[in-house]
């Protein structure tokens, strides 16, 4: 009992000098029964001229030289693992600041885009109205010639206002919070409608994603913004379909996950080409900056797939 005791406290590597030791042990107490020695210098006494009883004494030295080449290739072996681990520390250092980086980043963005949207409004904003007040005053008198040029002030002047107003709603704050996300989906994707008179939009929102982090209402939104703007430019979509489900994954270390999948039926993206527009990677990161998984594949029979997998803490 003891020494089984004994044997399951020894390491592997320490059970396997004990198992040379009792080999080299056996072999020297055979050798020793069988006077290997005599045996061979008898054996061998007619075949001198051949020098055979040099053979032990080369074997001897191929040993010693085998053991010192395995000896070397082990230490260059442990010196290329322990740098290897080292890299990797490094790596998973710089992962965790990149991501950190990441996520600096997408703040000063959102201020970004507050303080940009605060100066079109405050600024520009009254300029244009200013405009389209003194464009109407010139425009009264509608027989006056001079008040055609007046009239085409007043459009342009109009128009810009009313790309100003459409800037504005796309840089308004994004929700920080699940309700007003979703709240800020439904009017993103009305506008949406309204703007994109060709393409029919779906949306469905599933009832168990009601409740996500700050950061991840943040992601959700901006990710469908960036994918239908995406969509509005180069898909040339007749259907776009936005779904936000709740699923669980009991084989993962987040049992629940956020699926975001948006899906066009437009003229769809070579997958395997990359890299991906600035719009792709801006998506990537948003959403590896909440330790979520991006996906992009096509659309049988045409069109693309953009998913989106964000964990979410278990309420």
């Amino acid at each position: 009992m003891k020494i089984l005791n004994f044997w399951q406290r020894r390491n592997s590597a320490q059970k396997d000098a004990i198992k040379a030791a009792l080999l080299v042990l056996f072999f020297y107490l055979m050798v020793l029964k069988i006077n290997l020695a005599e045996t061979l210098a008898e054996r061998l006494e007619k075949f001198e001229y051949l020098q055979l009883d040099e053979v032990p004494f080369l074997l001897l030295f191929i040993a010693i030289a085998l053991a010192w080449f395995a000896w070397h290739r082990v230490t260059e072996q442990t010196k290329e693992i322990a740098l290897r681990m080292v890299a990797e520390e490094m790596n998973t250092q710089l992962l965790a600041e990149n991501k950190a980086l990441t996520q600096h980043v997408l703040k000063v963005q959102e201020l970004e885009r507050l303080q940009l949207a605060r100066d079109l409004h405050d600024d520009i904003g009254q300029y244009l109205l200013a405009i389209r007040l003194d464009a109407s005053s010139l425009t009264v008198e509608t027989d006056n010639p001079e008040a055609l040029p007046a009239r085409r002030i007043l459009s342009n002047a109009g128009h810009i206002q009313q790309m100003t107003r459409i800037l504005m709603r796309r840089l308004r704050p994004a929700p920080t919070n699940s309700q007003n996300c979703i709240d800020a989906i439904h009017l993103m994707i009305q506008e949406w409608r309204d703007q994109q008179a060709n393409i029919t939009f779906e949306l469905h929102i599933s009832e168990q994603a009601n409740h996500f982090s700050e950061q991840a209402s943040v992601a959700v939104y901006r990710f469908i913004q960036e994918a239908l703007t995406n969509i509005a430019k180069h898909a040339q979509a007749k259907h776009v379909s936005v779904s936000l489900d709740l699923v669980t994954n009991t084989l993962a270390n987040h049992p629940q996950l956020l699926c975001l999948e948006i899906k066009d039926d437009g003229k769809g993206l070579n997958t395997h080409a990359l890299p991906y527009g600035m719009g792709m990677i801006g998506m990537r990161e948003r959403i590896s900056a909440v330790n979520g998984e991006f996906l992009v594949r096509s659309n049988i029979p045409q069109g693309l797939i953009v998913l989106a997998k964000i964990p979410v803490n278990p309420t």
